[in-house]
């Protein structure tokens, strides 16, 4: 894998992105920095992530896209699962819709690999995240680079990460992103 792969990072937020971008740059030739995530709400809250996730890109020197912001798809996507915890139901189908797209990009880059920083966060189970990035890497005829092929505890990392984006002043948000994730 090392050396001559490329790989395309699907970011939520560059506070779960800052060490996965340390490690990527170790293990690939090229990483670019995807930001697609219709599901941020509000508008306001989605601009200041994606400040953050372009700031991220210029530290690594690396490519940065931004992917439509297309919520009303999202929303459509996710109709009926409204009431759902956060974790529950309604997050694999939000998890899949981003993970199509930036493994569309992949392949349409002619990148490898990609993967993603939700996997990264405590909040988000990696098991779902993994499971999904397979299924859909082999859809697509490229790799998904799984959270255990990192070789580092999770907890680990984001310890690193979390240290990483408050030394770079990242905007570090206090809920998952979607509207039906703010309420407690």
């Amino acid at each position: 894998m090392a050396g001559a792969k490329r790989i395309i990072l699907h970011t939520c937020c560059a506070v779960c992105g800052a060490y996965l971008c340390e490690l990527l740059k170790n293990q690939f030739k090229e990483v670019l920095i995807y930001f697609y995530n219709p599901n941020i709400y509000p508008r306001e809250e989605y601009e200041k992530r994606l400040v953050s996730a372009k700031k991220l890109a210029e530290i690594y020197k690396t490519e940065f896209v931004e992917g439509e912001y297309d919520d009303k798809n999202w929303l459509e996507r996710v109709k009926g699962l409204e009431n759902e915890p956060e974790g529950g139901k309604r997050c694999p189908v939000c998890f899949t819709m981003r993970l199509e797209k930036t493994a569309q990009l992949a392949k349409d880059k002619g990148f490898e690999y990609f993967t993603t920083t939700l996997a990264m966060s405590p909040y988000k189970d990696e098991k779902i995240t993994d499971e999904l990035g397979e299924k859909i890497a082999k859809e697509f005829g490229i790799q998904f680079l799984k959270s255990t092929e990192l070789n580092q505890e999770k907890k680990e990392v984001w310890n690193k990460t979390r240290e990483l984006a408050r030394k770079m002043e990242f905007y570090h948000q206090k809920y998952c992103g979607c509207q039906f994730s703010i309420r407690k």
